[in-house]
């Protein structure tokens, strides 16, 4: 069977699948609500599912060392599956914690299964290419689902769920007939210290990633309020956002390919920096649209970059592992992200919100300078 068919599989699987998520994932809280949750309540029922996708991204990584992707990307998409479904059968709040907490691991299993298929499938010389396809293939599913939902959830309540778990045993089945079954090949036992030791600049741009977008999804649209933005404003930001996130993928990993991971993600973090300052200086909602655009599109660069560098740092049978470590990260980064951006509005200022960001990416691009290159050195195979 031939990768471009393997590939054509995974990413159609992911698109599916990221088009459930999309369906449900704005109508769960609703559903919460209707069964009597506070906004407190709603609020940890949704840290459930991030807790529960960080902790089990690891121990996910090392089962696909042992047994190989392709079994642990089907489990996982039939247990995200049925997961969301218990979302149209349950009617206890309580209960909405474990069913949630199922979902993390099985959106873990589907995340951390294709990022390492996708790594180990690829050439050097095309690994960033396919891994902005993967990039463009998640978002592509998750812009057309929420729309969708919210109108079915108009006809019936419950039918996004069913369509949700229909898409998800659907791109299950896809992966079981089209993907290949790679050996399970790995009883090396390099420390875990050592692993994250070699992967500290990728894991650094997946845990930067995590703290940006949650960040901005939890706080932008609070930032934009006090500036007297309205509804109608503010998704056209949110919207130019998600554009240039989609827009950039294929061309950006492209010009890694070309021209190296490294030097793409220092132009791409410079050039975020300075938008992010920028940002802070709006006092009017047009310029937003451009510099929303912008954010998604270099921001957006960190998470199939940061994995691309993945496949040139470790051995294919430590792909697992490796790919399951930026996972862990991405998920610690999320769950700090808004704490710390929350604190440093309330104690320094709203402006705050790119202020820290544009600082974080500045150390970024200064690890990228002093450690990626001597990490690579004392890797295979070396791509960049």
């Amino acid at each position: 069977m031939s990768h471009k068919r393997a590939f054509g599989a995974i990413y159609l699987s992911v698109a599916i699948s990221y088009l459930g998520v999309g369906l449900v994932a704005p109508l769960i809280a609703i559903v919460l609500a209707e069964h009597g949750a506070t906004s407190f309540i709603v609020g940890l029922v949704g840290t459930t599912t991030f807790a529960s996708f960080t902790l089990s991204s690891f121990p996910i990584g090392r089962a696909i060392d042992k047994v190989g992707a392709k079994p642990i990307l089907i489990t996982g998409l039939v247990l995200y599956g049925f997961s969301i479904l218990l979302f149209a059968l349950i009617g206890s709040v309580g209960l909405f914690f474990t069913v949630r907490a199922i979902e993390g691991v099985g959106a873990a299993a589907i995340s951390v299964a294709t990022e390492t298929l996708i790594g180990k499938l690829s050439r050097p010389d095309e690994r960033a290419r396919r891994m902005s396809y993967y990039a463009l293939s998640v978002g592509v599913g998750w812009v057309a689902g929420p729309l969708t939902g919210g109108l079915l959830f108009k006809v019936r309540p419950h039918l996004p769920f069913y369509l949700c778990f229909a898409f998800s045993i659907t791109a299950a089945v896809l992966a079981g007939a089209f993907i290949p079954r790679a050996a399970a090949d790995s009883h090396h036992a390099e420390r875990l210290t050592g692993l994250a030791r070699k992967l500290i600049v990728p894991i650094s741009a997946g845990s930067l990633y995590g703290f940006l977008m949650s960040s901005l999804i939890t706080l932008f649209p609070l930032y934009l309020k006090q500036m007297g933005v309205d509804e109608g404003q503010m998704g056209s930001i949110i919207t130019a956002v998600i554009g240039g996130t989609l827009i950039s993928q294929v061309p950006i990993g492209r010009a890694a390919d070309r021209f190296g991971k490294r030097k793409t993600l220092i132009v791409c973090s410079l050039g975020l920096a300075i938008v992010f300052a920028m940002m802070a200086g709006h006092t009017e909602w047009q310029p937003f649209l451009l510099t929303g655009a912008l954010v998604g599109a270099l921001a957006g660069s960190f998470y199939p970059l940061g994995l691309a560098m993945i496949g040139g740092l470790v051995k294919g049978e430590r792909m697992g592992a490796a790919t399951s470590l930026f996972s862990l990260a991405f998920g610690i980064g999320s769950l700090i992200g808004p704490t710390a951006s929350g604190l440093a509005m309330d104690h320094l200022g709203y402006p705050w919100l790119f202020y820290l960001p544009s600082m974080l990416v500045v150390a970024f691009v200064l690890e990228l300078i002093f450690l990626y290159s001597r990490s690579a050195s004392r890797s295979i195979p070396k791509s960049n």
